[in-house]
């Protein structure tokens, strides 16, 4: 894929994920003023807060995916030299595969609650609007695991976020 489209997702994304958090941060500082200094509860911020938070959780998953600093157990990779490249490559096999249930079965809940609308209990949001972030993120992280993956085996980029400093840190002590 166009290196340029990647890194205008890659804004995007974290443009979402940043407006997503300030967004929470706003309404969860409004709850407070409102409840302890006017004395008067919102009855929306607790919903707007939990949607924002949710999509910054998800949007944020995908760009940890994209950098290489999405949580991960490399214990088990380490174990057999000379087959880490390989061993990561099945790990992430294994979670594009997982992405790729989680799109499909996510679409299905969109597409049963656009059938039969369920909404949101103060604001009257449609939650299937809510709900897309959960298929779009997964596909995101789809799209950036086979790019990292593709930077790693092309360009020799490391999978895991400052493994290569690591390496090259272990290295200069062992020298």
């Amino acid at each position: 894929m166009n290196p340029r489209i990647l890194s205008a997702f890659g804004r995007l994304e974290l443009v979402v994920a940043n407006a997503s958090l300030v967004l929470l941060v706003v309404v969860l500082a409004a709850q407070i003023f409102f409840r302890y200094v006017l004395h008067v509860g919102l009855s929306w911020s607790e919903e707007i807060s939990r949607f924002a938070f949710i999509w910054f959780v998800y949007i944020s998953a995908s760009l940890a995916a994209q950098r290489g600093t999405h949580i991960r157990v490399t214990m088990f990779v380490r174990i057999i030299p000379g087959a880490e490249r390989y061993l990561l490559l099945l790990a992430d096999i294994v979670w594009i595969v997982f992405n790729a249930f989680v799109v499909a079965a996510g679409l299905l809940l969109i597409q049963r609650t656009l059938k039969y609308p369920v909404y949101s209990t103060s604001l009257f949001l449609p939650l299937a609007y809510i709900y897309t972030i959960i298929p779009v993120a997964h596909a995101l992280m789809i799209l950036r695991i086979v790019e990292r993956q593709w930077r790693y085996w092309r360009h020799g980029e490391p999978l895991i976020a400052g493994e290569g400093q690591a390496e090259a840190n272990d290295k200069g002590t062992m020298a």
